[in-house]
C-alpha cells in the first residue's frame, strides 16, 4: 500500500468514525428523550457509584465537561428526585452525589433498555469482528489520548 493509499484509508476511517459517533449520539439523544432525560443526565446516572458516591470533579472528568455544567446537571436530576447531594465524611469541602431509590430504579431500567439498543445497533457485526474492532479502536483512542496529553505534539505512527 502506498503512502497516498494509506492516507486515503486513514481519512475514510476518520470520516466513518466521526459519522458513527454522530449517529450513536443521535440514537442516545432519542433514547434519553423517551425517558425525559438528556444524554448528560443519562450518563451521570450510569456513572454514579452508589456505595461511595461521586464528587462533582470526578463527574466532570467522566462527562468531559466542567464543574459548572455538572452543577446544572445535578440540579436537574435532584429536582427529578433521582440524585441527592451530601458532604464527604472525610473532606467536608467535597460534595458527593448518590442515587436516590428512584434514581437506582431508573438507572437499572435504562441500563437494560440501553443494552438492548446497543445490541440492536451492533448486531450488523459478528462477535469476532467486534472484538477486533474493539482492539483497533482502543489503540486509536490511546494514541489520541497520548497526542492530547503531549500538548498536541505529533502523534506516534505505528
Amino acid at each position: 500500500m502506498s503512502i497516498e493509499d494509506k492516507f486515503t484509508v486513514e481519512q475514510e476511517v476518520y470520516r466513518l468514525l466521526t459519522k458513527t459517533f454522530y449517529l450513536l449520539d443521535d440514537s442516545d439523544h432519542r433514547f434519553c428523550a423517551e425517558h425525559g432525560l438528556n444524554t448528560r443526565q443519562f450518563w451521570t446516572l450510569q456513572n454514579l457509584d452508589q456505595e461511595r458516591g461521586c464528587s462533582m470533579v470526578d463527574l466532570s472528568r467522566v462527562l468531559f465537561t466542567d464543574k459548572s455544567n455538572v452543577t446544572g446537571i445535578i440540579d436537574r436530576l435532584e429536582h427529578l428526585k433521582l440524585v441527592k447531594r451530601s458532604s464527604d465524611p472525610h473532606d467536608r469541602r467535597v460534595i458527593l452525589i448518590t442515587l436516590t431509590p428512584e434514581g437506582i430504579l431508573l438507572r437499572e431500567k435504562l441500563k437494560e433498555e440501553h443494552s438492548q439498543l446497543i445490541h440492536r445497533l451492533m448486531g450488523a457485526v459478528d462477535c469476532r469482528r467486534l472484538c477486533a474492532l474493539q482492539d483497533h479502536l482502543r489503540a486509536i483512542s490511546e494514541n489520541i489520548e497520548t497526542y492530547l496529553e503531549q500538548g498536541n505534539t505529533a502523534p506516534s505512527s505505528t
